[in-house]
């Protein structure tokens, strides 16, 4: 089954290539998405020697953070946001600083996002697994997940909240009613209970 799905997306991936498509979907979409935002930049200061801009968003970028003003060095693949340098693909405040210049922003995206890139993984050939009997014994320590920790299938939850040591019993104390603080019954049936018949006022 595996092999099938392996085979049915490299005839996908080549179909692409043989269309014209340079760059995977994902790529698109955050092209498409950096344009448009781009569009709504300023570009206040612009040095042609160092390739450094000044750019300026005018409207929300509907992220977390506020509008700003973003510094943009093209040589060194660098801007304020962070986007640029973490996810080698030009973000918006490239785009316009390219734009700017009529220059290409498509040539500051890493080869990773190109479909000829993932075409050549699938030419590489995978091992087969042998069978499990021959795998070497793991050497590393073993994690266990907390049974604490696990959700229940059906109900409500597990509690997650942190116990302390007001949450502690001492052994051989008699539980007490959580409402009235007295011993006896639970909070259930207290007799203190908004609407017990038998609280005597």
């Amino acid at each position: 089954r595996c092999n099938a799905l392996f085979i049915q997306r490299e005839k996908e991936v080549d179909a692409k290539l043989r269309a014209g498509q340079v760059y995977t979907e994902i790529m698109n979409r955050a092209m498409r998405d950096a344009e448009s935002k781009a569009n709504t930049h300023h570009v206040l200061e612009f040095d042609r020697h160092s390739t450094r801009f000044l750019v300026q968003e005018t409207i929300n970028p509907r992220e977390t953070r506020p509008t700003g003003t973003f510094t943009v060095r093209l040589h060194d693949n660098w801007c304020d946001c962070g986007k640029f340098q973490k996810l080698h693909m030009p973000c918006s405040h490239v785009v316009a600083a390219c734009k700017h210049v009529h220059h290409d922003y498509k040539s500051y995206i890493d080869p990773v996002y190109t479909l000829q890139y993932v075409s050549n993984v699938y030419n590489e050939l995978f091992g087969e697994l042998p069978n499990e009997s021959y795998w070497p014994d793991c050497e590393e320590p073993q994690i266990i997940p907390n049974p604490e920790k696990i959700r229940n299938k059906k109900g409500r939850p597990k509690s997650s909240r942190i116990r302390t040591e007001m949450d502690m019993v001492e052994p051989g104390q008699p539980k007490r009613c959580s409402l009235c603080r007295n011993v006896g019954h639970s909070k259930k049936k207290c007799p203190y209970r908004q609407g017990s018949s038998s609280h005597q006022p």
